[in-house]
């Protein structure tokens, strides 16, 4: 069947006509509502990664038709997806990327769930353990379905960092136990007093150049004048893009005896299994993304949606194109 896509290149986005054949076995034709707009979207928008083709891996929408084999979905059913291509207007992906959206839900943008299955994912590899002091970097999108996803109750305490106040004050509404602006503070002084020490755990997930320096200083180990006594490593955790090539301190990494975790999705055992318990958390209200998606972009208008998330306009936190 003909239908249309969006196709993204730099400084470019685009509709174009694509074909989308039936659903094969273990396939599933979804009829697009809405798909969320990644960095990695965003990153090719801006030239920093290749792109032309169709992308999109945060769909919702209402499953058009089944191929042989599912079972787990049916015509009419609303269905949040891993995969795509589901910046289209159909597309077609495996039925154990589908997981039910409950019929009574009308907003199916906030049931978006790809990004959900990686912040499963990032709190899973962090490791984190009772009585942890936790320091993230970065209040975005995904830091703060970081802090919704948090296990807040056996933490020591949580301290979010990030440019913006109007994050911070998001973050602390979403449970972080203290919230600073590095462009207003000094952090490391001040998160150590906070702490009384170094961070147990500093997970980095804006992505931005020189926030895993930040890190390093952020989080315990080396030798501690204070005692004379030398201090275990922490944990830094790479959960954000970082899509150009840095830097990092790795003489520090060795003196500090860090531990150093990338929580990419590629590092999961199981992607699907975090997709399915991601949703299952969405269902029991762990996570709230109303507050979160602030920009709607129909399909026809995706060059104006690119450049506001592109630019990150005030304001703006995610994006989404609706069909």
């Amino acid at each position: 069947m003909k239908t249309k896509g969006i196709t993204i290149s730099k400084g470019l986005a685009k509709t174009v006509e694509i074909d989308v054949d039936k659903p094969g076995m273990n396939e599933v034709l979804i009829e697009t509502k809405a798909c969320g707009i990644c960095m990695g979207d965003i990153y090719t928008f801006q030239g920093k990664l290749p792109g032309s083709k169709v992308m999109g891996h945060e769909g919702v929408g209402v499953v058009a038709q089944v191929g042989e084999g599912v079972k787990n979905v049916q015509v009419g059913d609303k269905v949040t997806t891993l995969g795509g291509p589901a910046f289209a207007e159909y597309y077609k992906t495996d039925c154990r990327s589908v997981a039910k959206i409950p019929s009574r839900v009308e907003d199916l943008a906030c049931w978006i769930s790809e990004p959900l299955a990686c912040v499963v994912n990032g709190i899973r590899g962090s490791e984190i353990q009772i009585g942890d002091n936790v320091c993230l970097i970065g209040c975005g999108y995904m830091g703060l379905l970081l802090i919704q996803a948090m296990p807040r109750n056996m933490l020591g305490s949580l301290v979010a960092l990030d440019v913006q106040n109007e994050r911070l004050k998001m973050a602390k509404q979403f449970g972080a136990d203290h919230v600073l602006n590095p462009e207003e503070a000094d952090v490391v002084r001040e998160v150590r007093g906070l702490l009384s020490g170094e961070a147990d755990i500093v997970i980095e997930a804006s992505g931005a150049p020189d926030t895993l320096h930040l890190a390093t200083e952020l989080v315990r180990g080396g030798w501690a004048k204070e005692t004379g006594r030398m201090v275990q490593g922490g944990k830094i955790v790479i959960f954000g893009r970082h899509v150009l090539d840095e830097m990092v301190p790795t003489e520090k990494w060795h003196t500090k005896g860090l531990i150093v975790l990338n929580t990419a999705p590629s590092s999961s055992a199981d992607f699907n299994r975090d997709f399915c318990d991601a949703v299952n958390l969405l269902r029991k209200g762990v996570f709230d993304q109303k507050p979160l998606i602030t920009h709607r972009f129909p399909y026809e208008d995706v060059q104006t949606a690119f450049e506001t998330a592109s630019e990150k306009r005030k304001g703006y936190i995610k994006g989404v194109i609706t069909f």
